[in-house]
């Protein structure tokens, strides 16, 4: 009987931990391919992305090493862009939040104020549909950005005069 009880443990064990293992490579191959489009497109530019964030399993962004380009790729079903955006050229970076009637975020984008254009560059993060109704790490990778993007910003210089 315990024998028994054993072969069901182990068959129990392996109908959950199968699927989870095929699932988890499965997502880990995507991520490879999106961090090699990543890497293939920052090589036309002559560089290399070394500090970069993937979500979901269609969505990266990353900067060059010397901080020259950001670069971003995002292939959902409605939206596919990849774009280089010169980081010496932006003025400001922040967020865009639209919220549904649950309070809860439908739309996510940031937003990329540049010195010489008249139009800011938006990068969607996250839209609300039948197959992502829920918003996971995107908001948390968003505000990184901001964050290291307007650290890299050039200060304004206060100067101060005595008479």
């Amino acid at each position: 009987m315990n024998a028994f009880g054993n072969i069901i443990g182990i068959l129990i064990f392996i109908i959950i931990f199968i699927p989870i293992l095929l699932i988890n490579n499965k997502l880990n191959k995507k991520r490879k391919r999106l961090i090699d489009a990543l890497n293939q497109f920052a090589a036309q530019e002559n560089k290399r992305v070394t500090e970069f964030d993937t979500w979901t399993d269609n969505s990266i962004i990353g900067i060059s090493t010397d901080k020259e380009y950001l670069f971003f790729i995002r292939n959902k079903n409605d939206y596919h862009t990849k774009i280089k955006i010169p980081v010496n050229q932006i003025k400001n970076s922040y967020t865009n939040q639209q919220k549904n009637n649950s309070k809860s975020i439908a739309f996510l984008e940031l937003i990329f104020e540049m010195q010489h254009q008249n139009e800011n560059i938006r990068l969607e993060f996250f839209k609300a549909d039948k197959k992502d109704a829920i918003m996971g790490e995107e908001l948390r990778i968003a505000k990184k950005w901001i964050a290291k993007i307007t650290e890299d910003l050039p200060k304004p210089k206060v100067l101060l005069y005595f008479t």
